[in-house]
């Protein structure tokens, strides 16, 4: 069936064209094949289509009538395929982008907004879950994705780093005492993340790296929820530093030893347009002042 399609569209060209030169160089096409697809088209309906010499080229009478359904279907292919494509580059089309729900309030948000508003046609999808999506599955156009990047078939591109602290409340620190090395980390009660391991290593200027792991009291799927529950003193938590405030009544624990930051990627399929909407915001998000403010907490 495609092929009697090609067939019938390769045909229609030669006879707008008056040649098979003509419509071979208009199809990209050796001339060969444009008058062996002419010839099979023939073959597979049982009749000729065509009388030619090496000069002219005349339409039977069954060439008349197939020429006016493969007319109507080149027009239709002409018409709808590339009609389609100036209207959805005019229409702005759709963005579904993907981002970690820690970030909703920071000014990460705001870029994304500034860059969809000066597109009034373009209808912007927002998905916000700390859960890694399914770029492909869901048909996401970009995604924003924190910490290293394994081998997938999706592009990449580095855009922030987001900083990170430990953090625990003043009731909690009450009842446990101030840690004063990271070791002393393993035995305390822990926020965990059921998307990340329960473990973190803290890195000091002189005294190197020091990795540690821990039984979470307690499990969530957020990572403002973690800083919440920390706030509350049910545990200890490692929250954006951009989220840390002491007003909450939380402290800043072992300062001197720092949380390696986590990288901010933006992530999307290897196949979409190099100039659509999802490649300008990415180009946008990497820009200057994107690197310094994306992971800043947003204007109240």
């Amino acid at each position: 069936m495609l092929k009697d399609v090609r067939y019938l569209l390769v045909f229609a060209k030669v006879v707008q064209s008056g040649s098979f030169r003509a419509a071979a160089e208009s199809l990209d096409m050796s001339v060969s094949s444009a008058s062996l697809y002419v010839s099979k088209l023939e073959e597979r309906l049982g009749v000729a289509l065509l009388y030619r010499s090496t000069r002219k080229l005349s339409l039977t009478q069954d060439g008349e009538a197939i020429f006016d359904i493969a007319q109507q279907m080149l027009q239709l292919y002409s018409e709808n395929l590339y009609g389609y494509k100036d209207s959805h580059r005019h229409s702005g089309g759709k963005l579904k982008v993907a981002i970690p729900a820690i970030l909703i309030r920071s000014r990460l948000v705001c870029k994304i907004v500034a860059f969809a508003s000066r597109e009034p046609r373009l209808q912007l999808h927002l998905q916000c879950s700390d859960h890694h999506n399914d770029i492909i599955g869901e048909g996401i156009d970009l995604a924003i994705r924190l910490g290293n990047m394994p081998n997938s078939g999706l592009k990449a591109r580095k855009i922030f780093d987001l900083d990170r602290t430990l953090v625990g409340s003043d009731t909690f620190l009450q009842r446990h005492g101030s840690p004063t090395h990271p070791r002393d980390l393993q035995e305390l009660p822990w926020i965990g993340l059921s998307m990340r391991p329960s473990s973190r290593t803290f890195v000091h200027p002189q005294q190197g790296s020091c990795e540690i792991s821990y039984n979470p009291v307690s499990t969530v799927d957020n990572v403002e929820a973690s800083y919440r529950l920390a706030v509350c003193g049910l545990g200890l938590a490692v929250p954006p530093r951009f989220l840390f405030n002491p007003d909450d009544g939380v402290r800043e624990l072992l300062p001197e030893w720092r949380l390696p930051p986590l990288p901010a990627y933006a992530v999307w399929p290897a196949n979409a347009p190099g100039d659509g909407p999802a490649q300008q915001l990415v180009a946008r998000l990497c820009a200057e002042d994107t690197q310094f403010a994306a992971c800043e907490l947003q204007d109240a």
